[in-house]
């Protein structure tokens, strides 16, 4: 009887921990839950391109997702309207609204809130970026404290810069891609990124592939998945 009792509390303990368990839904994100269909022991956040939204991002999302099942993927839209999609900041002209400053605080949050939600510590979350997304991903993760894994910026171009590394604590690992005939960001704006970058205590690998469109190349695609998955212990 007593072991009855003992076997019916662990099921009851089991499964009050299960429907505690939060989602990525549960947190207002778009995104996909693990694979695994297990707790997360990973996250990996997406910030789109300009005019683009988080969907943009779910192709590299799912292809993550067969090498870290027990991950969690995060793609939310930018703030702001740009075209047929959104933008994470005014991007050009004048910005009275400081819309840099505010989403430098917008992607800390993000962090902080999936870290926090998910039960997943800092050093097993990496954030990546996509062109105008490369920025806001950098100020997520070295902005964040203390800093997430590592940062993968595909053709980014600076957001804020202004976040020096902390004199304790590991910086993160950061990783550019960028294709050698990019017709939207050219080597020397990639160049700018990774001297701000040091100038903020990070040092920066550039991976450049061969391609000719904005978007990285399949082989830059595969050298960052390759990145990411080292980076959170996947196959």
């Amino acid at each position: 009887m007593k072991r009855f009792l003992a076997l019916t509390a662990l099921a009851i303990g089991l499964g009050g921990g299960a429907a505690s368990a939060q989602k990525v839904a549960d947190l207002g994100f778009s995104g996909m839950d693990p694979a695994s269909g297990k707790a997360p022991k990973q996250v990996v956040i997406f910030f789109h391109g300009y005019t683009q939204t988080g969907a943009a991002m779910r192709p590299l999302a799912d292809a993550l997702a067969a090498r870290l099942p027990d991950a969690a993927f995060i793609f939310n839209d930018g703030p702001l309207p740009q075209g047929a999609g959104k933008s994470w900041y005014v991007l050009r002209g004048e910005d009275p609204d400081n819309t840099k400053g505010a989403v430098k605080k917008l992607a800390v949050d993000t962090v902080t809130k999936a870290s926090d939600g998910l039960k997943v510590p800092h050093d097993k979350i990496v954030v990546v970026g996509f062109s105008q997304g490369g920025g806001v991903a950098f100020d997520a993760g070295a902005c964040s404290a203390p800093d997430v894994k590592a940062v993968v910026s595909l053709a980014g171009i600076l957001a804020n810069g202004d976040c020096m590394k902390e004199s304790t604590g590991k910086p993160a690992s950061v990783l550019i891609v960028h294709n050698d005939g990019d017709p939207t960001v050219k080597a020397e704006r990639i160049q700018e990124f990774q001297d701000q970058l040091k100038k903020d205590g990070y040092e920066s690998k550039l991976e450049t592939v061969s391609g000719s469109t904005h978007w990285p190349a399949p082989d830059g695609l595969t050298k960052a998945q390759d990145f990411i998955v080292a980076q959170l212990g996947g196959k």
